[in-house]
């Protein structure tokens, strides 16, 4: 039997999702959590390999059990299991052709700004804090020269430069929650290694300086990251949705 799990976590204390020597992984704690369940070792494969300290919303994984477990019964039995940082939002049985990374279609990110002159301890790993009033028109301004299929050179870490940079972003939007905190939402057919988190820092940085949106353009064309801006923190991203084909629409929740 081919489970999937859609999972939430805090990012704040692991390094990351993918399993690790001598680190603290979500993977490993998942893992850990199936075998005390199952008895059994239980690998699990993520839908996408979120770096130290970023959070997710809707995660998914899957995995394989010799048995089979009614679906409310694994979610209820893990969520006792698990660390209180790690929950797990719904499960489904798949079928055997359903891969977790490789079957989805898009995937959707938000970071998140805390924009206030004084600091907060509610968001304290949580969103990265700007004091200086943020032009919401400005951002949607910038981040609309990143819509469609594109080069983003630009907006990766060097070391992953030399796969394809070439990516389709469906949509950014940029919107002001609760007064205080500015959300990026971003969903594209897939991403490179700090992408969104450095769209939204050059963003911000465009910003900061005085430049002008359509600055975002040039950036992009000229396919150098040392033209870009830069990295945000990664306790401002959140994997918030992983997108599959309609046979697994079950799964778009």
């Amino acid at each position: 039997m081919r489970y999937a799990l859609v999972v939430q976590y805090d990012g704040t204390a692991y390094s990351g999702f993918q399993i690790q020597d001598n680190a603290h992984s979500i993977q490993y704690e998942i893992e850990k959590a199936l075998k005390i369940f199952t008895r059994h070792d239980v690998r699990i494969v993520g839908a996408g390999r979120t770096d130290a300290g970023v959070h997710a919303l809707g995660q998914v994984v899957h995995f394989n059990l010799d048995t089979h477990v009614p679906a409310d019964k694994l979610c209820i039995s893990l969520n006792g299991i698990l660390p209180a940082d790690i929950a797990v939002k719904k499960v489904f049985e798949v079928d055997n052709l359903f891969h977790a990374r490789y079957s989805a279609i898009a995937r959707e990110y938000m970071y998140a700004v805390y924009n206030h002159p004084y600091r907060s301890p509610f968001m304290r790993y949580r969103a990265m804090w700007v004091r200086e009033h943020i032009d919401i028109e400005f951002c949607r301004k910038a981040a609309a020269y990143c819509i469609g299929e594109k080069d983003f050179a630009s907006f990766c870490k060097k070391t992953s430069a030399d796969e394809s940079t070439v990516r389709f972003i469906e949509y950014i939007t940029v919107e002001r929650m609760f007064d205080d905190v500015v959300v990026f939402t971003i969903k594209g057919n897939a991403f490179l290694h700090n992408m969104v988190r450095i769209i939204a820092g050059t963003i911000l940085h465009l910003l900061q300086k005085g430049k002008s949106p359509e600055m975002m353009k040039d950036i992009i064309e000229s396919c150098d990251r040392n033209c870009s801006g830069p990295t945000a923190p990664a306790y401002g991203l959140y994997l918030k949705k992983v997108y599959y084909p309609e046979e697994y629409d079950f799964l778009n929740v």
